[in-house]
């Protein structure tokens, strides 16, 4: 994939349309209107933030957050993601002394010695007392995971996380973006009708030719990015064809 900026975008934008550097501040604030609304249900602009979890287990939103893709620990360069469980209550649980404590979440497996060797609780056993490795009931030895309070604008993990740091990969409303925001360079040419657009006396009017020169590029952005191929369409138009005789 092939990345722009903004910085990248407005400057040849002013080039373009033979317009002074001093009007660069404007093209900028056009381009990050426009980019926050492609990211709704066409553009998505996905951020990396390195974010410290609190004493009970809390970690809040980031400002432009929409999103999450995942969660990781970074051990010596390396991801190991979180898994995320329904199961955590929202509520903040509270100990005698009012404070806020963190969630605990136990193994829910039970080590036994059989035959000399050690397996951990299975619900089905073979006839020589052996584990068939369908472990039902069993949270897969996981004791740490997170669930996303979107009442409180934060992420809630269980005991094992508390005063780390925790890697979140997240998709972006957009708003908080900046000159070297890096996206698709499919989406140059619709924030560019977008820009001449909010430039021009109809900028409030969605059917201006302006206006609708924005949307045919948007629309143009959406196929763009959407990964359907021409044998794709074949495949979807010959299933869904059916052929029967006449009565």
């Amino acid at each position: 994939m092939t990345l722009t900026t903004l910085d990248i975008i407005c400057r040849r934008t002013l080039l373009e349309s033979g317009s002074p550097i001093h009007y660069y501040f404007e093209f900028l604030t056009h381009a990050a209107t426009c980019l926050r609304e492609l990211n709704i249900d066409t553009l998505q602009i996905v951020n990396t933030a390195n974010l410290p979890v609190g004493e009970y287990g809390e970690m809040d939103y980031p400002m432009d957050f929409q999103d999450e893709v995942g969660l990781s620990f970074s051990i010596n360069g390396k991801l190991t993601s979180i898994p995320k469980k329904d199961n955590i209550s929202p509520l903040r649980l509270l100990n005698s002394d009012g404070e806020f404590i963190p969630y605990t979440q136990t193994d829910n497996r039970h080590g036994q010695n059989g035959f000399f060797f050690n397996y951990y609780w299975f619900w089905n056993i073979s006839d020589y007392g052996e584990g068939t490795g369908r472990n039902f009931g069993s949270n897969g030895g996981s004791t740490f995971g997170y669930t996303k309070v979107k009442e409180r604008r934060q992420f809630q993990f269980t005991g094992n996380i508390v005063n780390t740091n925790v890697l979140l990969m997240y998709i972006s409303d957009g708003q908080s973006v900046d000159s070297a925001t890096q996206i698709d360079i499919a989406a140059f040419a619709a924030i560019q009708s977008w820009i001449n657009w909010k430039r021009s006396p109809n900028r409030d009017n969605d059917y201006s030719p302006e206006g609708r020169s924005f949307y045919n590029q948007k629309t143009k952005l959406r196929a763009r990015m959407d990964d359907l191929t021409v044998v794709g369409i074949k495949d979807i138009l010959r299933g869904a064809y059916t052929a029967a005789p006449k009565t």
